[in-house]
């Protein structure tokens, strides 16, 4: 029983830590700067609530924070005040995504996204779905 727990505590410590780690992406697209931002802005924005912090011409800032539930927080204090301080403290999520834009050569654009949290890898991934040139052949190299 002393093992289960033991392999459930470590496995779930793990967990976190990975679900907190972010992720850089970075993929071409045929849009223009100005069509990558309203994208990421309609996408992102829109769809999946996250606040627009900073925009320019090239890059666009996104911001999510949600507390943590007050009443978890009150059930866990009253019972459990170790736990109840732990959720208190890492329950509230607070996670950002950045996107730049360079011109590329042609009609290419360079897009990089850049996220601290799983939640921005998931925006980020969406955002690469509807914007990026899919890869159906490889290039040729020396023709």
């Amino acid at each position: 029983m002393k093992d289960l727990l033991a392999i459930i505590f470590i496995g779930s410590i793990v967990t976190f830590f990975m679900l907190r780690r972010g992720e850089t992406l970075r993929f071409e697209t045929l849009s223009t700067p100005s069509q990558v931002i309203m994208a990421a802005v309609s996408n992102l924005g829109t769809h999946r609530r996250w606040s627009t912090v900073t925009q320019g011409d090239h890059n666009v800032a996104f911001g999510y924070r949600k507390r943590p539930s007050i009443l978890l927080t009150i059930i866990l204090l009253c019972f459990f005040i170790l736990p109840g301080i732990v959720y208190l403290v890492l329950g509230g999520k607070h996670e950002s995504v950045n996107l730049m834009i360079s011109d590329g050569p042609g009609p290419h654009s360079t897009v990089q996204v850049t996220s601290n949290g799983f939640r921005g890898k998931f925006a980020g991934r969406s955002l690469r779905d509807v914007l990026a040139i899919p890869a159906t052949e490889p290039a040729a190299v020396g023709i």
